[in-house]
């Protein structure tokens, strides 16, 4: 057992460092494609509230990972680890090529990959991975409608009415100092979604008493990702889909917040990619349509919706090459 532990600890970290990397644009992207925050500073700011989020608002969907579609009575120890390695995989894959994917939809994907060729249908909690499935279309479609909404109230009842430009100015800059709240709040709600992506099937696998450690440094992984790897993702979520300054940046990343928070207090794995996606999105659409960038989102869209049968069939594959040799 001691050489599984380490095993999963060294998996757990490499999971937190790929998946903090691909998600810490979702909490700070805005604020560096409006200039808000410089990428340096945006990157220490995520990793600080990221790190908070991740020990102390993380229990209720770490519990939906880890033990909501498979039971950990069931689950194996080599399943935890094929399930969390066989998403990191993917999402080291989606890095490097710098395209914002949902960990969420690779580690449940996985999950269910391990579980059709391990232990079956009739041993996993299909009601709660309806729940899941449900929660990954609706999270994005609520935060194209709530960015949209937020932005075009704020377009038009307050920016449209402000004629002089120098004040107009002090306002965006009012708001930028917004924006980098909302982003900490973001970065908070994003590490609950990421610690549980890391670290969930092995928590339940090992235990809680066990799991506290390894929670403790999928936190530090976390940490790691954002600042040597978290640059790549953040320019595409900030820069690449639309042009964004500190009032759209804010509206967006504040809706996108608002969206996630509401779904993991509720446990659910949503993808914090997708929502801020869905909401810039819809902040671009509040302008017209020819200040969104398609090309940029159907990429986008393409990886999300080819990261569940990826994740599938890679765990399902080590699985039985494991099982084979062992």
């Amino acid at each position: 057992m001691e050489w599984l532990l380490i095993v999963g600890v060294l998996i757990s970290v490499y999971m937190a460092f790929n998946i903090a990397a691909n998600d810490i644009g979702n909490s700070v992207g805005t604020a560096v494609g409006s200039g808000s925050l410089t990428m340096r500073h945006a990157l220490i700011l995520g990793a600080i509230f990221e790190f908070i989020g991740a020990l102390y608002f993380g229990n209720n969907v770490i519990k939906t990972v880890g033990s909501g579609i498979i039971s950990p009575d069931v689950l194996q120890s080599t399943g935890a680890f094929i399930i969390t390695l066989a998403a990191a995989l993917w999402i080291t894959f989606t890095i490097i090529r710098r395209i914002p994917i949902s960990g969420s939809d690779a580690i449940i994907s996985a999950v269910v990959g391990y579980g059709l060729v391990s232990v079956g249908l009739s041993n996993m909690n299909l009601y709660v991975l309806g729940l899941v499935l449900v929660s990954w279309i609706l999270s994005p479609l609520i935060g194209l409608a709530t960015g949209f909404g937020f932005y075009y109230l704020l377009r038009n009842a307050v920016l449209k009415q402000i004629k002089d430009i120098a004040l107009k100015g002090r306002v965006e800059k009012i708001l930028s100092y917004f924006q980098i709240g909302s982003s900490a709040f973001s970065a908070l709600n994003v590490g609950a979604i990421d610690i549980a992506v890391a670290t969930g099937v092995l928590y339940y696998t090992f235990g809680t008493t066990t799991g506290i450690d390894i929670k403790l440094i999928g936190a530090v992984g976390i940490v790691l990702g954002i600042l040597i790897a978290g640059g790549r993702i953040t320019g595409t979520v900030g820069r690449r889909i639309t042009d964004l300054i500190p009032s759209r940046g804010f509206s967006a990343q504040l809706s996108a917040a608002a969206v996630v928070f509401i779904f993991a207090t509720l446990g659910m794995p949503v993808s914090p990619t997708q929502t801020l996606v869905g909401t810039v999105i819809g902040v671009g659409l509040a302008r017209g349509t020819s200040s969104v960038k398609f090309d940029v989102i159907k990429n986008i869209a393409t990886t999300w919706v080819v990261t569940i049968p990826a994740c599938i069939a890679i765990s399902a594959s080590l699985y039985l090459v494991i099982s084979y040799f062992i």
